[in-house]
């Protein structure tokens, strides 16, 4: 096989007068890149292409080419083609962009930084506003739900509890429901509290106001399509009024929003929010956030994430001495609070399922597009860390914990 002119990228073959071959300079540095790719030469009539036609077998070209070029210092050509003056950047997991200079000499250099800028995530203080106005909204809607019940409610006198495991076989203890209600105001208080010391306090909240205006309104809704006898043979209820004016539940729903919606300040004094049970739902989403956003690294930590779960389960057994609620309410206040709150920070949790697509089956949930809305700049897990939440005074602003 003929050597076309067209292979004169991988070297030309001159030979001189001692016998020898010359390369020029400018042949060798391409040379080493591309010899691998030479098809094979016929010892028999390969002919190169040269002035004299002096044949050259594969093995004479592949002899007399050298394996490596000598990146000398006087090699012009060298330091041109190979750009030393010029960098190749890399973009790590971060997106961070790193030089890597170029050498002479074949080494590479690695500019490496010495550290990671934290993630920043976005206080976005108009969205936590417009959260807590949801939230409130929600608020209300449960209770006018619970004003329009409270009409609906069967006579106890007529229709006695409905049969269940636990309150068939346990008395009635009113002051219990006293005790779970204390629980619940300390649980409340203690959370809001660590909460506003947490650094990502408006990014927390802004998930608290969203998640409790789910609970709230899908409360509203199970308790108003199907009215329960009551639970209890004790419980003081105001009497009805057999009739459902604006006015009237205008004046129910500020009469409950002065006691929160508590039995222990005399406030709460209607009946028929049964399914599910807010004081349940109060118990434990206090557990998970505590459980959630402060840190378990240390022991001190870990006990207190210990007594809130201990907390909830007294105050959920004392709900149920007082026969405040049947065993049902409490079972589907556990399992609709704890899956709201575990389907909410799994997608706030991972980017890659902040999308709408047939493989993320979670993003069928209808309040998906409210979650986008909200939680779209917020890049991963909000870390574990609290500071002072005051500008004043300026030597504990510094000050942060970390998990």
């Amino acid at each position: 096989m003929v050597l076309e002119p067209k292979f004169v990228d991988y070297g030309s073959i001159h030979p001189t007068s001692d016998g020898h071959n010359t390369h020029p300079a400018h042949h060798g540095a391409s040379l080493v890149g591309r010899s691998a790719l030479l098809p094979p030469l016929d010892d028999a009539d390969a002919t190169p292409n040269t002035s004299n036609g002096a044949k050259m077998t594969q093995g004479d070209l592949y002899q007399r080419q050298p394996l490596l070029p000598n990146p000398s210092k006087t090699s012009d050509h060298w330091t041109n083609s190979h750009g030393t003056n010029s960098s190749e950047y890399y973009v790590d997991e971060d997106d961070e962009i790193m030089e890597k200079p170029s050498r002479s000499n074949g080494e590479v250099v690695l500019d490496i930084p010495v550290s990671r800028e934290e993630p920043r995530f976005p206080k976005e203080t108009c969205k936590t506003i417009l959260a807590f106005i949801i939230m409130c909204f929600n608020f209300i809607l449960t209770l006018t739900s619970l004003s329009l019940v409270h009409e609906r409610v069967p006579d106890r006198d007529v229709y006695g509890p409905l049969p269940d495991v636990f309150l068939d076989n346990v008395p009635a203890y009113d002051w219990a429901l006293y005790v779970s209600e204390y629980i619940i105001i300390f649980c409340v208080n203690s959370c809001i509290i660590a909460m506003v010391f947490h650094k990502y306090r408006f990014i927390i909240f802004r998930r608290i106001f969203l998640i409790m205006s789910l609970l709230y309104m899908y409360r509203a809704i199970t308790m108003y399509v199907t009215v329960l006898p009551l639970s209890s043979r004790t419980y003081r209820c105001s009497p009805k009024s057999n009739e459902t004016s604006a006015i009237l539940i205008a004046k129910r729903v500020l009469h409950l929003m002065s006691g929160f919606g508590l039995s222990v300040n005399g406030k709460h004094t209607f009946c028929g929010d049964f399914i599910y049970s807010g004081h349940t739902v109060i118990l434990v989403f206090s557990y998970l956030i505590i459980a959630e956003y402060t840190p378990k690294k240390f022991i001190l930590l870990r006990i207190i994430h210990w007594l809130y779960w201990i907390l909830g389960v007294i105050g959920v057994t004392m709900l149920q001495l007082s026969h405040g609620h049947y065993t049902v309410d409490v079972l589907i206040a556990y399992y609709v609070t704890t899956r709201i709150f575990w389907i909410y920070h799994t997608l706030a949790n991972n980017s890659n399922l902040k999308q709408f697509s047939s493989n993320n089956l979670l993003s069928r949930s209808w309040w998906f597009p409210i979650f986008m809305y909200f939680e779209s700049n917020v890049g991963g897990p909000i870390p574990r860390q609290f500071d002072w939440p005051l500008p004043w005074p300026r030597r504990w602003n510094s000050k942060s914990r970390d998990s």
